[in-house]
């Protein structure tokens, strides 16, 4: 009887440790790699004009995600606006959601980098930078000469899994 009673102790306490094995792929330490918009108006594929991110990096600038396996995060940033902010995060799927916003996100086959794309709607903004009703570029011009049509677009960051 004793050792049927540690037989399935010892069996208990293995899976839970198999269980806090488990934490999921995109538990760690993800640095950012690449940052931009995509060239082609709308389209979230293509190539990605870069330049704004290496002009950050230039200056220092680097971008650290911690996601732990509680649900918990820390955001690192070195260079301008440098600092350390927590955060809570989940996943479900394909969707990333970090300080209570959610995107989809693309995790490589091999599991050590992922990818985010932010598409923003196209919109027409007056001379005072409020957006309008208009929503389409002949009705955003037509309706005032200093009205300006805003593209949409798409922007992408990167992330790489530190070992």
């Amino acid at each position: 009887m004793k050792n049927t009673i540690l037989a399935i102790l010892i069996i208990f306490i293995s899976c839970q440790d198999k269980k806090d094995e488990e934490s999921g792929p995109l538990v760690g330490t993800w640095k950012l790699i690449e940052m931009g918009k995509y060239t082609v108006s709308g389209k979230c594929s293509g190539d990605v004009d870069d330049e704004e991110y290496r002009g950050l990096k230039s200056q220092g600038f680097t971008l650290e995600l911690e996601l732990k396996k509680d649900g918990t995060g820390i955001e690192t940033r070195t260079g301008p606006n440098a600092g350390i902010e927590n955060f809570t995060w989940s996943q479900l799927g394909q969707t990333l959601c970090i300080k209570n916003a959610c995107v989809p996100y693309e995790l490589a086959a091999n599991e050590q980098t992922f990818r985010i794309n932010l598409k923003e709607d196209a919109y027409c903004i007056d001379e005072d930078y409020n957006i309008t009703g208009d929503d389409n570029r002949r009705a955003c011009e037509s309706a005032s000469t200093s009205n300006e049509w805003i593209p949409e677009v798409c922007a992408t960051e990167r992330y790489r899994k530190e070992l």
